[in-house]
């Protein structure tokens, strides 16, 4: 995604991008090493935004700050 639209992403679409498990991804964002989720209701997704900056450099990613 190049372009500046923001959409909501669910579980499977992040998964598909990322390439990480579903406990890989739990994992890191109770650490703080992946982008919060989003939930309304029983629905959970990500913004598109933070799951692009995260792809940028996943392992300097942190939540809320910078490198």
């Amino acid at each position: 995604m190049t372009n500046t639209e923001q959409i909501f992403l669910r579980f499977p679409q992040v998964i598909k991008k990322t390439k990480f498990s579903k406990s890989t991804i739990n994992r890191r964002e109770k650490v703080g090493k992946f982008p919060q989720r989003i939930k309304w209701g029983s629905i959970v997704f990500w913004n598109s935004y933070e799951i692009e900056k995260f792809m940028k450099d996943p392992n300097g990613y942190k939540v809320g700050g910078k490198k």
